[in-house]
């Protein structure tokens, strides 16, 4: 998830209204869709800050189910409001840390194709389902492509958060002993 500064302006100009000054904006999930509540920031929230005041927080949860999503504004019937877009190029597809990453770029990069051949493999099945009846293939089907879905999702979260780095370092070190 990356901010832009004129989403940041918009955001402080809204809270500005607001006369507690320790309150930001959150962005949270309710049924599914996104919202911005009034709320506090704790220290796990991922803050945007503009002119010196936390504007917009949001869990890491958030930050990373909006992996290469911008929050932008956009200008209509001579009012800015605040949109949800896909990253241009050349934008951050997530926020910069400050801290550097745990984990290995070389694991990454070896997770992450073994999740494309798994990919891969999955639509090799998926093209190869003939003959059945239509309820069978339609279940197959499903649940071929719901195991599609989570290897993609593991994808994402590889590279916006540490893809079960530590759980995997933890079971190799539980082998070793």
């Amino acid at each position: 998830m990356h901010v832009t500064p004129e989403a940041c302006e918009i955001l402080s100009e809204l809270l500005a209204r607001r006369t507690d000054t320790d309150r930001c904006l959150r962005l949270s999930t309710v049924q599914g869709n996104y919202r911005f509540v009034l709320d506090e920031p704790i220290e796990q929230d991922v803050s945007f800050s503009y002119q010196g005041r936390v504007v917009l927080v949001a869990s890491e949860t958030v930050s990373r189910d909006l992996w290469g999503i911008t929050v932008d504004c956009t200008e209509a019937d001579g009012k800015r409001k605040l949109i949800f877009r896909k990253a241009k190029p050349h934008e951050p597809f997530d926020i910069v840390k400050d801290e550097p990453d745990p984990v290995p770029p070389g694991w990454k990069a070896q997770e992450h194709e073994r999740l494309l051949a798994e990919i891969a493999e999955i639509g090799k099945q998926i093209a190869s389902l003939r003959g059945g009846s239509k309820n069978m293939l339609r279940d197959q089907l499903h649940t071929l492509e719901a195991a599609k879905q989570e290897k993609w999702d593991a994808i994402r979260a590889l590279w916006a958060g540490d893809g079960g780095w530590h759980k995997r370092q933890a079971a190799l070190a539980a082998e070793a002993d």
